[in-house]
């Protein structure tokens, strides 16, 4: 049995077996123990460095500049549940051709009728300059057809053709700190290389109308303090005195471009009464246009929301739940660079 070497092998193994066991018990084997202790080792610091998933990135649908700023897309999202529409956005901000309403913006929409006939009614997130008055119209007139209504979103500022569009809302709703404007025509000046209101020339005759009967008041008081004569007599001499100080300013008033700034002012007020007629009486309708078109002393004046609720009798003031969306909207857009962004939240591929 002892010249079988499988026996031999076998005792060996048994003995080598054994007298390693004792080793390890009595703690002799210390760098078996160091190299099993450090074969464990990565398994710890595998888990402790786990990384995490990438924030996922958003773009508008239609046309993006660039990537939306973080915390848009959660604020747009949480908007979405509290208005209970879809959210569409149309922010302009940037030097882009997209960054006005017109041409463009309108097509972009007109290639989504039926996924807006689907979503409808949508509420638009509006942050705009302004733009084309007829461009606003249709746009306002489109979604009113094909998303059978919208609800107008303000964060920041909705000026000009942008306060022309909301009108064409069925529920418009400002931030605590948004502003609306005037809807009065900008019109490009070849002399002044500038843009200029078409209410410039319209409210210059207006006041120069009334400063002639101003000075002609004051010029007949003074000839009948000073002069003893009836009153057919001095008016005459009054009318020449003061028409001699006008002519020369009058001069200087082109007709026919006058004639032009006023129909251009005329076509505004005449889209802002279409617009509110379905809310409002023919009348009550006239007298919104006119406010908006006429009745404010510069195109970039100001109107909060305190303001236009009360020229339009409505309630513009958010839910509490939106009005959190919307103040987190408004810090993105304050906060970020200027970008545009219009369309469907999308993820970005």
């Amino acid at each position: 049995m002892l010249d079988d070497p499988r026996s031999f092998g076998y005792s060996l193994g048994v003995a080598t077996a054994r007298t390693a066991a004792k080793a390890g018990l009595n703690g002799s084997d210390k760098q078996g123990a160091a190299r099993r202790s450090s074969s464990k080792a990565p398994k710890k610091t595998s888990a402790a460095t786990k990384v995490p998933p990438a924030p996922i990135e958003y773009r508008a649908s239609l046309f993006s500049s660039g990537l939306l700023p973080p915390g848009l897309a959660e604020a747009v999202q949480d908007l979405e549940e509290a208005v209970k529409r879809p959210v569409w956005l149309c922010i302009q901000r940037g030097p882009a051709a997209q960054a006005s309403l017109g041409p463009e913006v309108l097509n972009m929409f007109r290639t989504v009728r039926t996924q807006l006939a689907a979503d409808g009614p949508i509420a638009l997130v509006l942050e705009s300059p302004g733009g084309y008055a007829e461009d606003a119209y249709r746009l306002a007139r489109f979604l009113r057809h094909h998303a059978t209504g919208f609800a107008a979103i303000v964060p920041t500022y909705a000026k000009s053709a942008a306060t022309l569009l909301a009108l064409g809302a069925d529920e418009i709703v400002m931030g605590t700190d948004a502003e609306m404007g005037p809807l009065d025509a900008q019109l490009w000046d070849n002399e002044r290389e500038e843009r200029s209101s078409a209410l410039d020339e319209v409210q210059a005759l207006e006041r120069l109308h009334s400063v002639a009967l101003e000075q002609l008041d004051e010029t007949m008081l003074t000839m009948l303090g000073g002069m003893r004569k009836r009153t057919e007599v001095l008016l005459p001499i009054a009318c020449g005195f003061v028409a001699e100080m006008m002519v020369p300013l009058l001069d200087k008033i082109d007709t026919v471009h006058y004639a032009k700034q006023s129909r251009v002012l005329k076509v505004a007020q005449d889209y802002a009464e279409r617009l509110l007629a379905p809310r409002y009486p023919a009348m009550r309708a006239r007298q919104i246009a006119d406010t908006l078109v006429n009745q404010y002393p510069e195109h970039g004046f100001v109107i909060d929301r305190e303001e236009m609720g009360s020229l339009l009798q409505r309630d513009l003031e958010p839910s509490v739940q939106a009005d959190d969306a919307i103040n987190r909207i408004d810090e993105c857009l304050c906060q970020n660079p200027p970008f545009v962004a219009i369309g469907r939240l999308e993820e970005a591929k």
